[in-house]
């Protein structure tokens, strides 16, 4: 599209120049410069003070609209320009966009939840690129190379690796008849055969105490025998406990055991390594969000993230889009009670430090990930968060809004002033064309299904439309330039076209009016609305 528009400027220059070199002529431009330079010699001194006059109230005119442009957008600028400054040794995502793939904390169980959905609704949820790379993650996380001679662990390597899932749950159920406390075919079974969330959990109790009592029957003197591979089978067998004591918070936080569902969260974020791997963080925030626990959400904002710390760390970029909006949440909700039934027009009169602080950091996030509130908003369809997703990108939006709009909701007026910023912000985010890439947009499709619409920010504009209408502009300078050069022929071919436009017509007036009955109009003017008794 970037050549076609060059060749399409390129034409333009070209036609202009022919056209002026062919009617050099009938234009007279040799004698028009010598009349203008003829003109400018007899301008007399009042012309000149009624120039400067005038130039100099246009000046005014500029400069009140730019006064205005600066009012309304000083602080973009300068927030960007502070950033620009700040962060020149930092990645800035605006410049570098960043299309790694993470691991979902909060994703839900296959079977219990991704099936149901699947079978309600005949629509896959998941993709097979999601799915495969959730597949990477478990053999990632489940196996290792000193796994060779032990029959259930090389089994499960091979139901890792299955696409489909009823040949994954039979390679699994293989391995549990050789080894019935196999916790990697436990761990299978409960993502993928249990119908309910209740039988996923017995599951993973079952593989608990199998990987539990596997890692007792290693003595420090055995390990030490093994050498570095003992260690690894120990690092192994401790992360699959890690991820399974995880799933199990998950399976209490779904079945409103809020208290055991934050322990085991808290737990698990006490080993700074694994719950990083895993990003713990993110289901204890959440978790504290549904009880409320207002100041241990703060707390582990500052821990993990930064925010709500000094001046000096407002300065960096967001983790994640989890982390921004609920720092904005936590900000949102000591004014919310001012917007409960504010409007825009209420809003510009004045606004307090702590409400300047609040829609700062809501620009903040929103610049972060600009989709995140149409769906908190309820602007566009939910659909199930995929198991992957992209920082910035739509697949992150939908995994943080999923589950967080709930708590946007319990405070009012929290969403109403999150839709009167976001309407001020839209028209900012479309103009920004180097914020978001193309490879974040095509990246995010392959996480996402197919059916769903996706979300982009900037709009792009009709390209095809666009070219129309210089196509357009193109002919009707060139008619104009013909009329001009030739009157009669043209107005021959004028007259010519308006005849069969208005036979065209006329045609088009005697078929409809064959086709419809002569008294419609009547009839629909006739026709009276019925009003209700009162």
């Amino acid at each position: 599209m970037a050549c076609s528009w060059t060749f399409l400027w390129l034409l333009w220059i070209g036609l202009v120049a022919i056209l002026l070199f062919a009617l050099r002529g009938p234009l007279k431009i040799t004698e028009s410069l010598e009349s203008a330079t003829s003109y400018f010699n007899n301008l007399t001194p009042k012309f000149y003070v009624a120039l400067t006059g005038t130039s100099s109230l246009v000046s005014g005119i500029i400069l009140i609209f730019e006064w205005w442009y600066f009012k309304n957008n000083a602080g973009i600028e300068a927030g960007e320009d502070e950033a620009d400054d700040n962060d020149e040794s930092l990645d800035n995502p605006k410049t570098v966009p960043e299309c790694k793939v993470w691991r979902n904390p909060m994703a839900l169980f296959r079977a219990a939840e991704y099936n149901r959905f699947r079978k309600e609704t005949n629509s896959e949820p998941l993709t097979y690129y999601d799915m495969n790379l959730s597949a990477q993650d478990h053999q990632s996380l489940f196996m290792c190379d000193e796994d060779q001679g032990r029959a259930e662990y090389e089994i499960m390597q091979v139901a890792w690796r299955e696409r489909e899932s009823e040949e994954r749950i039979q390679t699994a159920r293989a391995a549990l008849g050789i080894n019935p406390e196999c916790a990697s075919a436990l761990v299978l079974l409960a993502e993928e055969e249990s119908d309910t969330v209740v039988q996923a959990e017995s599951l993973l109790r079952r593989a608990l105490r199998a990987i539990e009592s596997t890692l007792n029957s290693y003595p420090n003197n055995q390990v030490a025998s093994y050498g570095q591979s003992g260690d690894t089978v120990r690092k192994r067998d401790l992360t699959i406990q890690t991820y399974i004591k995880r799933r199990l918070a998950m399976c209490a936080r779904k079945q409103g055991r809020l208290r055991e569902a934050i322990k085991g969260f808290r737990d698990l974020s006490r080993d700074q390594s694994l719950s990083t791997l895993l990003s713990v963080q993110d289901n204890l925030i959440e978790a504290c969000l549904e009880v409320q626990a207002y100041a241990d959400v703060q707390n582990l904002l500052v821990r993990y993230d930064g925010y709500g710390a000094p001046c000096s760390y407002e300065l960096r970029e967001p983790r994640s889009a989890a982390m921004s909006y609920t720092s904005a949440l936590l900000k949102v909700r000591a004014v919310a009670e001012n917007f409960r039934c504010a409007t825009e027009s209420s809003i510009r009169r004045g606004l307090s430090s702590a409400e300047q602080t609040a829609i700062e950091a809501l620009t903040r996030a929103m610049e972060f990930n600009p989709h995140v509130p149409p769906y908190l908003l309820e602007l566009r369809a939910m659909i199930m968060p995929p198991e992957h997703f992209l920082k910035r990108g739509d697949s992150e939006a939908l995994a943080y809004a999923f589950f967080h709009i709930q708590h946007w909701k319990r405070i009012d007026g929290a969403l109403q002033l999150l839709g009167i910023v976001w309407k001020d912000f839209v028209p900012k985010v479309n103009k920004d064309k180097h914020t978001f890439s193309s490879q974040l947009e095509s990246a995010d499709k392959e996480l996402l299904p197919a059916w769903h619409e996706q979300s982009v920010f900037p709009k792009n504009e009709g390209t095809l439309m666009m070219l129309l209408q210089t196509f357009i502009c193109l002919a009707i300078c060139i008619i104009a330039v013909l009329a001009q050069q030739f009157p009669t022929s043209s107005g021959d071919i004028f007259r010519t076209v308006s005849t069969i436009g208005m036979q065209v017509y006329d045609n088009s007036m005697q078929t409809f009016t064959q086709w419809a009955p002569g008294n419609i109009i009547p009839y629909l003017a006739s026709k009276q609305v019925p009003t209700p008794d009162l």
